[in-house]
């Protein structure tokens, strides 16, 4: 460092430490998570606020929930549908739309990127656990269904019961869920929090929707 940079560090320093220390003034107010153990509140918490953020939301039950999901796949014409590896689905949707391909996610990314990028129109995404508070999908990703199933096709499927909605994060870390992921050992690292189709801000702070990754959330909200 030359002696001119060197006394311009010197300058910024002296100026930092010269500038008057601001204390605090106020108590931060204190704050707690939403909660409640009333199911129906719970439902009701998590689709107003998916809906907020611009999720298609299908309240079904287990008896109609194939018959909606083939009808969602083909009103909307998807041609190709891809699965994670124990998605019981998959064979279900071959049988009933014989001109959709539906495809099982089942190889490493680095021989199948081309045709998930630009070949995919939707993926089916079953989900372990919900967060009400917030209005927000937990996922665990691993060899069964891939990171890349949710975050990449146009078009996300999502597919929750509503007996695995939780009230807030911190029930989602005592929930079995969390327990799946063997988490209360280790941090986890392959989780997946989405709470709505893909956004981003401009400088102006904008808000757009399918910026990048999946463009429409669909959740189906089983009741069972």
């Amino acid at each position: 460092m030359n002696s001119k940079s060197q006394q311009a560090r010197e300058a910024i320093f002296a100026k930092l430490k010269a500038a008057p220390v601001q204390t605090k003034q106020n108590e931060m107010p204190d704050w707690q998570a939403w909660s409640s153990v009333n199911a129906d509140e719970r439902v009701a918490r998590l689709v107003r606020c998916m809906e907020a953020s611009h999720t298609e939301i299908f309240r079904t039950d287990s008896n109609n929930l194939e018959s909606d999901l083939i009808n969602c796949i083909e009103s909307n014409q998807f041609g190709s549908v891809l699965f994670g590896k124990t998605n019981p689905y998959m064979e279900t949707v071959q049988a009933a739309c014989p001109n959709v391909e539906a495809k099982v996610y089942d190889q490493p990314i680095e021989g199948f990127k081309t045709a998930l990028f630009e070949n995919i129109d939707a993926s089916v995404n079953l989900i372990q656990a919900a967060i009400a508070d917030t209005g927000t999908l937990a996922v665990l990703t691993g060899e069964n269904e891939p990171r890349a199933l949710s975050l990449v096709p146009p078009t996300h499927i999502a597919i929750l019961r509503e007996s695995d909605i939780v009230s807030n994060f911190s029930e989602l870390m005592q929930s079995p869920f969390w327990q799946q992921g063997n988490w209360g050992e280790r941090p986890p690292t392959n989780m997946l929090l989405i709470s709505g189709p893909s956004k981003t801000a401009d400088i102006q702070q904008t808000l757009a929707y399918g910026a990048h990754g999946p463009k429409r959330l669909i959740l189906f909200l089983v009741k069972e």
